[in-house]
């Protein structure tokens, strides 16, 4: 089953249903600037992005990219030059995938940002963002946008993702109101700053952490030999 702009086929997101009774749907854009991605560069994801990781992340030898990578452009070409029939198609694929849960006796969660950082708080459709025409279904990502305020949203879950890559960046660590996701190599450690960590692999619904902890995310492609400071190395 495939939507224009939704996929439930990522292999974290499908361990959440092993745990639970939710079904993810998950989008992936192309992070090809700071409209898709606000803080790559002040944060030094943009190497390490999870864009390379996966299926993503195999190229042919010989070639430049792939079906998946070319997939991610042609949508966040859409986003980025024709908002209005994007959200009407997201809007679409959103219905469609709540009524499969449905069939399915399935709870419907979705993330929007899997490739991406937009402020989906603050796009409207007749005065309407996404999270207010869909109240029922539980939406969460992950962001390393400081400022974002999403608070009057209860269907809306934010993880807030930490880099040493920039040091006024990394002070932000504690006045985040959210739970912290901080990617390492090597041995995931039992705490870090003072936090407890959580195996953030285990499955992808953030919005059923505790709260105050870690989310610890091994690196994964490019981001095992990433050493910006986004990447934090345990060994």
């Amino acid at each position: 089953m495939s939507y224009k702009l939704l996929s439930f086929n990522n292999p974290k997101v499908l361990k959440g249903e092993k745990i639970s009774n939710y079904l993810t749907a998950i989008m992936h854009l192309s992070p090809i600037n700071t409209k898709i991605c606000p803080y790559q560069d002040i944060a030094g994801c943009k190497e390490a992005c999870l864009n390379t990781a996966g299926r993503g992340g195999i190229i042919k030898k010989g070639e430049t990219t792939n079906v998946i990578q070319e997939a991610r452009k042609r949508k966040t070409k859409l986003f980025l030059e024709a908002r209005d029939i994007f959200m009407e198609y997201l809007i679409s694929d959103i219905t469609k995938f709540v009524r499969y849960c449905s069939n399915k006796d399935k709870l419907p969660c979705i993330r929007l940002n899997g490739t991406s950082d937009i402020q989906w708080e603050t796009i409207k459709i007749d005065g309407q963002n996404i999270f207010d025409i869909f109240p029922t279904v539980q939406f969460y990502d992950y962001t390393k946008i400081p400022t974002r305020k999403v608070s009057d949203y209860k269907n809306y879950h934010l993880t807030w993702s930490y880099s040493e890559a920039n040091i006024k960046y990394a002070n932000l660590f504690d006045r985040i109101a959210y739970n912290i996701a901080v990617v390492f190599n090597g041995d995931m450690p039992i705490h870090f700053k003072g936090r407890e960590v959580v195996n953030g692999d285990e499955s992808d619904l953030r919005f059923l952490d505790k709260q105050n902890v870690i989310v610890g995310l091994k690196a994964k492609g490019k981001a095992r030999h990433d050493m910006s400071g986004f990447v934090i190395h345990t060994t």
